[in-house]
């Protein structure tokens, strides 16, 4: 209920009309048109406010608290209106990759949204870390599944897997270079080498480099862009583990 509810807040201050202060106006209406309590829309409104969405226009009222309007941020505005995969968005980011990649990864899942939570909280070298273990937790439920395969390579790359490492960017580049020789084979163009180095950027960046102490700031167009473009890459390495899935590996007698 509350993301719903999140959502109709958003919706209608962006859609302008009555939207003063006091408890008749503003609050009154979409308790009504929502169908919830007072306390409910005003935690809502207020929990926008704590993540920089909205806030109170006094609107050359002075002490007229009743007459204050309640407003979209420039923050609050990208979120609506910024599409589906705007991070800003948090609720309806997550709502989009339920519907597009329903049986997502729990882990997976579980640091995609600490990395969309950090990015609200304005946190973006956390939030970069935190896509990173995503995006490799992704990656490593592939590349198990390519090593079970019947794929050429696929036993050099199980190797490769059983062996202690702590550099995920190396373990990416062997699978690099044991998929290359049958990438063609490959439907829907799944393993396209624009794709594969995109991929390749994110975790070296996000997991070499941001998440150990270099030092290295991201400022939030970075984290937006990898915030933004992180669904194709899930979707991608979704599809793949898929298809290796259904090429398995046949013991012999």
């Amino acid at each position: 209920m509350e993301t719903e509810l999140r959502r109709a807040v958003l919706s209608r201050l962006n859609a302008g009309g009555e939207t003063r202060f006091g408890r008749p106006y503003f609050v009154s209406r979409l308790r009504r048109e929502v169908g919830c309590s007072e306390s409910e829309v005003l935690e809502v409104l207020w929990g926008l406010v704590g993540d920089g969405l909205a806030y109170l226009d006094p609107s050359g009222q002075g002490s007229s608290t009743d007459n204050w309007h309640w407003r979209l941020s420039s923050r609050g505005l990208r979120a609506v209106e910024g599409g589906s995969w705007e991070p800003q968005d948090v609720d309806g980011y997550l709502a989009r990759i339920q519907r597009e990649i329903p049986d997502l990864d729990r882990l997976v899942k579980l640091y995609l949204v600490e990395a969309l939570r950090s990015f609200e909280a304005r946190t973006y070298l956390a939030a970069s870390v935190m896509l990173g273990v995503a995006a490799e937790r992704a990656f490593l439920v592939m590349a198990n599944s390519y090593a079970g395969s019947n794929i050429p390579g696929s036993t050099s790359m199980a190797k490769e897997l059983a062996r202690p490492r702590s550099n995920y960017f190396g373990l990416w580049t062997e699978f690099r270079k044991r998929i290359e020789p049958v990438r063609q084979t490959l439907p829907d163009g799944l393993a396209d080498p624009l794709t594969l180095d995109a991929v390749a950027d994110l975790i070296r960046l996000t997991r070499n480099e941001v998440g150990h102490p270099t030092g290295r700031i991201i400022d939030e167009d970075t984290a937006r862009i990898h915030l933004t473009i992180a669904p194709m890459y899930l979707q991608k390495m979704r599809k793949l583990t898929y298809h290796f899935a259904q090429n398995p590996l046949q013991e012999t007698a």
